[in-house]
């Protein structure tokens, strides 16, 4: 009996260790955190969002709801084309899983955006935007929040399109540089800008 326990003990052992060690967006980003190819900016929504008290009390729920922002991007160069082959297969697979629920997918042969979320549709943990040009690089951009209303953050992604949300896009300034220089090429202009009219748009 007890040798059969033991039989048990180290199953289930076994069985959590190769549950752990299943490819997560989280995951993705902490191990390639250090990583020179990459270039990764997390912010806490206090930074990127200003003073809102004239917005409405709608807004300020969605604001509340909304607990940081983070980045990562690989652009490419002359020297890493390999290696950006084989990490966008990596972030393809990871994003394949059934948890991550897409909300919407565009693109071309050689570019692909799309846009996915965490949780219930009403009550979104994390909206996640994927981008990748097989010229440019890849990039996975996380809003991370509690209960957030997928609807109403589009609402108030427009609110700041149109000058009605104060936003501090100064903390990204130095991303936008950064991605430049590893990249190679530090005339051209930003590699990835997401833009919300009627519809959500990104631009690579």
């Amino acid at each position: 009996m007890k040798k059969i326990n033991k039989i048990l003990l180290l199953l289930v052992a076994v069985f959590a260790i190769a549950c752990n060690s299943e490819p997560t967006l989280q995951k993705y980003y902490v191990e390639h955190q250090n990583d020179d190819n990459f270039v990764l900016i997390d912010v806490p929504s206090s930074l990127f969002i200003g003073d809102n008290s004239a917005v409405s009390e709608e807004d300020k729920k969605v604001i509340a709801s909304i607990r940081k922002a983070n980045v990562l991007a690989l652009p490419i160069n002359e020297t890493n084309q390999q290696f950006f082959t084989q990490e966008k297969a990596v972030m393809e697979t990871i994003l394949k899983d059934e948890k991550y629920k897409v909300l919407m997918s565009f693109g071309s042969s050689n570019r692909n955006v799309k846009v996915m979320y965490l949780g219930e549709e009403k009550a979104i943990d994390e909206v996640i935007v994927y981008a990748s040009d097989d010229t440019k690089g890849f990039a996975v951009a996380r809003l991370l929040g509690d209960n957030m209303n997928f609807s109403a953050i589009i609402k108030l992604m427009k609110s700041a399109t149109n000058g009605d949300l104060d936003l501090n896009l100064g903390v990204f300034q130095n991303f936008g540089s950064e991605i430049k220089k590893k990249s190679g090429n530090t005339n051209k202009k930003d590699t990835i800008s997401i833009e919300v009219n009627d519809s959500l748009k990104v631009k690579i």
